[in-house]
């Protein structure tokens, strides 16, 4: 007869990598919908046929903050943007430290 062993115990059982995942998910959207915003508002001014695609390409990127700099020369809108997906990644890179060090001392 087989058995079903399931665990009750979550993937995420530590309180400070919880913390940092959900602070960490929180920047992400803010950072996704403050893009997505800054590409509509852009748009919006452009001629049809010429506006700037959703995705995230490198050189599209350059071209939606040159845009939307001379746009609206006053909005910290880009600025703000940039410091949530700079935050994402060193709120990723920190979760990822703190479970290998997890794991390194054995908890």
């Amino acid at each position: 007869m087989l058995t079903c062993v399931h665990s009750e115990q979550p993937v995420f059982d530590s309180g400070p990598a919880n913390l940092i995942l959900g602070v960490c998910a929180a920047f992400y959207f803010a950072a996704f919908f403050l893009y997505h915003f800054m590409v509509f508002r852009v748009n919006r001014t452009l001629p049809p046929g010429s506006g700037i695609p959703h995705s995230l390409t490198f050189g599209q990127r350059d071209r939606l903050a040159k845009e939307y700099k001379a746009l609206y020369p006053g909005s910290i809108l880009y600025q703000l943007t940039f410091v949530c997906a700079v935050t994402v990644f060193a709120l990723a890179v920190a979760f990822a430290g703190f479970r290998v060090w997890e794991a390194a001392s054995g908890r």
